[in-house]
C-alpha cells in the first residue's frame, strides 16, 4: 500500500501554487503531491505542470471546492494509501503542520482528522462573519457527533482508508460541505480527531464563500446538517 497522497486542490491559484508546491516539495519530501484543479480558467495547470507535479483536472467547473474532495478520495481508492490529506492550493494551509494531521492516521489511532484553527488559536483565524458560521456549525455536529469538535470547516484535513473507502465505494450522494463528511463518516463508524494547527491569510485569489455565497453559507450549512441527520440510520456502522 502507497503510503501519504497530498491532495492540493486548486481553482485559479496561478499566483500561489508554486510556492505552495515548493513548501510541500520541503516539507514532504515522500509523500505523493497531486493537484486536483476545478477547472481553472488561468495558468494553474501550467504551474503545476512546470512544477514536476501531476495535475487531475475537471473539465469544467463543480461549483464548490467538494468536487476536487469527491475526486481525490475516488483517486485514493484506485491507489490504495494509508493516508490522504488535503492542502489547499491558495497558501493558507502550512506545509510544517502536516505531519499533525497525518501522524494520527498513520499511527492507527483515528480514521479522520481535522486541523483546528481554533483549538490553539494561533495563525490566522478566518474573518468574523465566517467565523460565527464555523462556531455554529461547530455546535452542531459537536452534538451530532458526541465530542467536541471546533473547526468543522477546516479544509486542512486528513482520512485513512476506511473513511476514504467508505465515500468512493458506498456514498451514493453529492458532498455538499465538510459538515456532511464529518458527520456521515461518524455514523459509518470512523474515530475522528482534532488537532491544533496554524494556517496563513490568503495572498492571492477570492474565496469560494464570498458574496452572496457568505449570505447563504450558514442556512446551506444548517440544511446540509439537518439532512445529514436524517440519514443516520441509512448509514449505519459499515465497518463493523
Amino acid at each position: 500500500m502507497n503510503r501519504v497522497l497530498v491532495a492540493v486542490i486548486t481553482y485559479n491559484e496561478e499566483k500561489s501554487l508554486a510556492r505552495t508546491l515548493e513548501d510541500l516539495k520541503q516539507n514532504m519530501p515522500d509523500a505523493d503531491v497531486v493537484v486536483f484543479d476545478n477547472g481553472s480558467t488561468d495558468r494553474t495547470r501550467s504551474v503545476a505542470i512546470a512544477a514536476g507535479v501531476p495535475v487531475v483536472s475537471h473539465c469544467v467547473n463543480s461549483g464548490s471546492s467538494m468536487g476536487t474532495v469527491v475526486s481525490y478520495l475516488l483517486y485514493a481508492d484506485r491507489c490504495g494509501y494509508e493516508c490522504v490529506c488535503q492542502f489547499d492550493g491558495d497558501g493558507q494551509h502550512i506545509g510544517s503542520e502536516l505531519l499533525k494531521i497525518i501522524g494520527p492516521i498513520l499511527a492507527g489511532t483515528a480514521d479522520y482528522v481535522i486541523g483546528s484553527r481554533f483549538l490553539a488559536k494561533e495563525g490566522f483565524q478566518s474573518y468574523f462573519l465566517r467565523r460565527l458560521g464555523i462556531h455554529l456549525f461547530a455546535r452542531l455536529d459537536s452534538w451530532i457527533v458526541g465530542q467536541r469538535l471546533t473547526d468543522v470547516t477546516s479544509g486542512f484535513r486528513a482520512y485513512g482508508p476506511r473513511v476514504y473507502k467508505y465515500f468512493a465505494n458506498f456514498h451514493r450522494h453529492e458532498l455538499a460541505d465538510t459538515n456532511q463528511l464529518v458527520i456521515i463518516s461518524h455514523f459509518a463508524g470512523a474515530r475522528i480527531l482534532e488537532v491544533p494547527i496554524k494556517m496563513r491569510a490568503r495572498e492571492h485569489g477570492a474565496s469560494e464563500f464570498r458574496s452572496l455565497a457568505a449570505l447563504f453559507f450558514p442556512l446551506k450549512g444548517i440544511v446540509n446538517i439537518l439532512g445529514c441527520w436524517l440519514q443516520r440510520k441509512q448509514v449505519g456502522n459499515t465497518w463493523a
